[in-house]
C-alpha cells in the first residue's frame, strides 16, 4: 500500500514539478551592481606663492543597481520584459561647491540620484497578431522610446507590419522624476520589416508632437519661449548580402518636418569585402545632422537666475551641427596574428552658420567648416605565445583645433579555462593645440577685452598624457561575472598659464602648467539566472 500511495503521489506531483521547471527555463534574470570613483590631483607649480589648482576640486562617485528580467512563452502566450536601474550618488550642492566643499556626484542630465526605467512591457502573442503595452523602445523608428502600445501583424512569411503610439518621454532624461518635466510629448508611427535569405531590413514613418516650450533663443537676450515645433521623420535600415564575399549595410533617417525643416538627419553606409580567408576590407560613409530638441534642454538654457551675465554659460544657443565622415579599414589575419589599418576624413559645421554671430569672422564672413582626419596602424596577436594576448598600435589625429599622436600597448592572458583574465594597458598621447607656442594666433571671436585672454581661448595646450591600466575579469561559474578596472592618467598639459593676474598692465608673467593625476576605479558584479 505504501508503494502504491507513493506512486500515486508521484503521478500527481510530476505535472506540477514539470510546469515549475518549465517556467524556470522560460525566465532569464540579470542583476548588475556597478560602482565608479574618480578623483584628480594637481602637482604644485610655483607662481606668486600660489598652488596651481588646475585639477577639478571635486571627486565623482556613484553606485548602480540594474535588473533585467525576461520571460518568454509564459502561460497565456505572454512575454515579459523589465529593465530598470537605480543610481545612488551624492546630490550636487552649488552653495557648498562655491565654498570649496568636495562634491561626489554622478554625471548625467541633472546629476545626483537616478531612478531610470529603460523599458518595461508585456506582449501577448497570437497566431498572426501580437499586442504589447508598456515602456518600449522601437528600434525600427530610430530607437524611439514611448510609453504606450504597439500592435504587430505578420502579414506574410517575409513581411511584418506594426503600429505604435504613446507618450514620448524626454530622450535626455535618466530618471523617472524628469521624464516629462519639460512638457508633455506624444509620438507614434508605423513600420514594416522584411526578411529574406540575403536581404532584410525595416522602413518606418513617425511623428512626434512636442508640447513643451523651447529655450527662446540665446541666453544673452530675453528670448520669448514658444511651443516646440512638431517633428516627422522617416527611417530605412537595410542589409544586403550581394555575394558570399560582399555585404552592404545602410541606415537612413530623414526629417520631413521639424524645427530645422526637411533635411537628411543621418546616413550610415558600410560595405564589407572579404578577399579570401585572410584579408577583410570595410569602407563606409556617415552623415549626422545632430538634433537637440530645445524643450528638453530648458533647464540648462533657460536658467537666467543662477547664471551670471556675460559668462560663457550665458552664451549657450541650441544649433544643429552636421558631420560627414568617410572611413575605411583593412585587416590581414594569419591564425592568431593580425595586421590592421584604418583611416577617417571628417567635416563638421553648423547646418546654418549665420544663426550664431559667434561664428562670424571679420566683416561678417562665416567661419569655414572644420576639417579633420586620422590614421591608425597596428598589430595584434591572440595568444600564439604561451597564450599571451598582445597588441601594439599607433594613431595620428589632425583634429579641428589640435593635432594628436597616440601610441598604445596592451598585454593580457587568461587562466583557469578562460574563467580568469588579466589585461595590462599603456597609452601615450601627445597633443598640440593650434594656438600652442604661437603668440600670433588670431584672438577668439567675440572674446573679452584683453588680448591675452582672447589668445588663450583658441587653446594653448602643448603636452602629453600617460595612461596605465589594469583590467581583471572573472567568471567563476555561468551565473557570475566580475569586472575590475583601474586607470591612472598623468596629464602634462605643457604650455603656460597665469597663476597671477593676466589683466594687469603689465600682466603677471605666466608659469608652467602643472601635472594632473587622475585616478579612475570601476567595479562591476553581475549575476545571471
Amino acid at each position: 500500500m505504501k508503494r502504491l500511495a507513493l506512486a500515486i503521489a508521484l503521478v500527481v506531483a510530476l505535472p506540477s514539478l514539470a510546469r515549475a521547471q518549465d517556467l524556470k527555463d522560460r525566465f532569464n534574470i540579470r542583476l548588475i551592481a556597478q560602482g565608479m570613483y574618480e578623483t584628480e590631483q594637481t602637482t604644485t607649480a610655483q607662481g606668486y606663492g600660489r598652488e596651481a589648482q588646475q585639477s577639478s576640486p571635486f571627486s565623482l562617485g556613484y553606485g548602480d543597481l540594474r535588473a533585467i528580467i525576461d520571460g518568454r512563452r509564459l502561460p497565456g502566450s505572454f512575454d515579459l520584459h523589465l529593465d530598470g536601474r537605480v543610481r545612488i550618488s551624492g546630490q550636487f550642492d552649488t552653495d557648498a561647491a562655491t565654498q570649496g566643499a568636495n562634491q561626489i556626484t554622478a554625471r548625467g542630465y541633472l546629476g545626483g540620484r537616478e531612478y531610470e526605467l529603460r523599458s518595461a512591457w508585456v506582449r501577448r502573442r497570437g497566431e498572426t497578431v501580437d499586442f504589447g503595452i508598456g515602456r518600449m523602445i522601437v528600434a525600427e523608428a530610430d530607437a524611439l522610446k514611448i510609453d504606450g502600445g504597439r500592435l504587430w501583424w505578420r502579414m506574410s512569411k517575409h513581411w511584418d507590419l506594426s503600429l505604435y503610439a504613446g507618450a514620448y518621454p524626454d530622450p535626455y532624461s535618466r530618471s523617472l522624476t524628469s521624464d516629462y518635466s519639460p512638457g508633455f510629448a506624444f509620438a507614434g508611427g508605423v513600420d514594416t520589416t522584411y526578411t529574406y535569405d540575403k536581404i532584410w531590413g525595416s522602413i518606418s514613418v513617425n511623428s512626434a508632437y512636442l508640447g513643451g516650450k523651447d529655450d527662446g533663443g540665446p541666453l544673452t537676450g530675453a528670448g520669448t519661449p514658444k511651443t516646440e515645433t512638431p517633428r516627422t521623420w522617416i527611417t530605412w535600415t537595410d542589409y544586403v548580402r550581394i555575394a558570399s564575399w560582399f555585404d552592404v549595410f545602410t541606415d537612413l533617417v530623414v526629417d520631413a518636418t521639424g524645427a530645422g525643416g526637411a533635411q537628411l538627419t543621418r546616413l550610415d553606409a558600410l560595405a564589407t569585402i572579404r578577399a579570401g580567408k585572410h584579408l577583410t576590407f570595410h569602407a563606409g560613409y556617415d552623415h549626422l545632422s545632430a538634433i537637440a530638441i530645445e524643450m528638453d534642454l530648458t533647464r540648462f538654457l533657460q536658467d537666467r537666475v543662477n547664471l551670471n551675465v556675460n559668462t560663457v554659460e550665458n552664451q549657450l544657443i541650441v544649433e544643429r551641427t552636421a558631420r560627414d565622415e568617410v572611413r575605411g579599414d583593412a585587416t590581414l589575419t594569419f591564425g592568431n596574428f593580425s595586421i590592421f589599418a584604418d583611416g577617417r576624413f571628417r567635416k563638421r559645421a553648423l547646418v546654418t552658420l549665420s544663426e550664431d554671430p559667434q561664428f562670424q569672422g571679420v566683416n561678417g564672413q562665416l567661419v569655414a567648416p572644420g576639417l579633420a582626419y586620422d590614421a591608425t596602424f597596428g598589430v595584434r596577436d591572440r595568444g600564439s605565445l604561451a597564450g599571451i594576448r598582445a597588441g601594439l598600435w599607433g594613431e595620428y589625429i589632425a583634429d579641428y583645433r589640435a593635432k594628436n599622436v597616440i601610441f598604445g600597448i596592451d598585454l593580457g592572458r587568461s587562466f583557469l579555462d578562460e574563467r580568469l583574465s588579466f589585461d595590462l594597458a599603456f597609452l601615450y598621447s601627445d597633443t598640440r593645440d593650434s594656438g600652442a607656442n604661437n603668440p600670433a594666433v588670431a584672438p577668439c571671436i567675440g572674446g573679452g577685452s584683453a588680448a591675452l585672454v582672447n589668445q588663450n581661448c583658441l587653446g594653448q595646450r602643448s603636452g602629453a598624457e600617460y595612461e596605465t591600466g589594469i583590467t581583471i575579469t572573472g567568471m567563476p561559474s555561468s551565473h557570475w561575472f566580475m569586472f575590475l578596472d583601474y586607470r591612472l592618467v598623468a596629464d602634462t598639459s605643457g604650455g603656460l598659464y597665469y597663476a597671477g593676474n593676466a589683466m594687469l598692465t603689465p600682466p603677471d608673467p605666466p608659469v608652467p602648467q602643472p601635472t594632473i593625476l587622475t585616478h579612475v576605479l570601476l567595479l562591476r558584479l553581475e549575476a545571471r539566472y
